[in-house]
């Protein structure tokens, strides 16, 4: 299957952002000019801790950047009201460093948790396809401290799937994951973006930066390197 080239979904113009955790001190991005496509999977390194948890929160519409300018699919996320602030997010997967998962539930609960919150009219119909779409569908009654650790992280993935976004956070996706059972989760986030699905990966390891289209290293408050240049650009009509 040949991908197509995407729409702009993320762009971030002279972009500031303060750690909204500790909510103090100074931004820990600063006139940031970020673009990333729909059709790109990107792997971000050189933010750690509440800085990097500020950022996603921030790229994932859970919060407003301080100052700039940040279109999420066209949509001005520094101006529009908060039940459509909302209404994106939903639609946004992430997959958690340390997966978040309620060990005491089965994988078709864990993978409800999001899509219960959904605009999804067929529920079920979407926990069960991406399930299916991991290799899940023996396991779906199965309480996920029972499974092993790469099923754990394709039940992380399946949730982040099973609400249909058009963009997955992946915080360190294959954390604690041996060489061969990291490569198999990252095939399939290859398979996924290739299906049309944005993917932007935080992480340090070698083992996931070889295996992205693009290399973004964050040093100092903005972008040190790129590995395919493709900055905000605002010369480029994108509204």
């Amino acid at each position: 299957m040949m991908k197509q080239d995407g729409f702009i979904l993320i762009w971030m113009e002279n972009l500031c952002i303060q750690n909204k955790i500790i909510g103090f001190g100074d931004y820990i991005v600063k006139d940031l000019n970020l673009r990333i496509d729909s059709s790109e999977l990107v792997c971000i390194s050189g933010l750690y801790g509440t800085d990097k948890i500020s950022f996603i929160n921030t790229m994932s519409c859970l919060n407003r950047p301080n100052l700039g300018k940040y279109l999420y699919n066209y949509n001005d996320i520094t101006t529009i009201d908060k039940s459509k602030l909302d209404s994106l997010r939903s639609e946004i997967g992430f997959m958690f460093k340390n997966l978040n998962l309620i060990s005491d539930l089965t994988v078709y609960q864990n993978i409800e948790i999001p899509v219960s919150i959904s605009s999804i009219v067929d529920k079920p119909r979407e926990i069960v396809k991406a399930a299916e779409r991991l290799g899940l569908s023996e396991l779906l009654h199965a309480k996920v401290d029972a499974l092993s650790d790469v099923d754990k992280h394709k039940v992380s993935l399946a949730r982040a799937l099973a609400v249909s976004p058009k963009l997955i956070i992946a915080d360190e996706p294959a954390d604690g994951l041996n060489i061969e059972n990291a490569d198999t989760l990252f095939s399939i986030l290859n398979e996924i973006n290739n299906q049309g699905t944005a993917i932007v990966c935080f992480s340090d390891k070698a083992q996931i930066i070889e295996k992205v289209q693009r290399h973004i290293i964050f040093h100092k408050g903005n972008i040190k390197s790129d590995s395919s240049h493709k900055s905000c650009c605002k010369e480029e009509e994108v509204v």
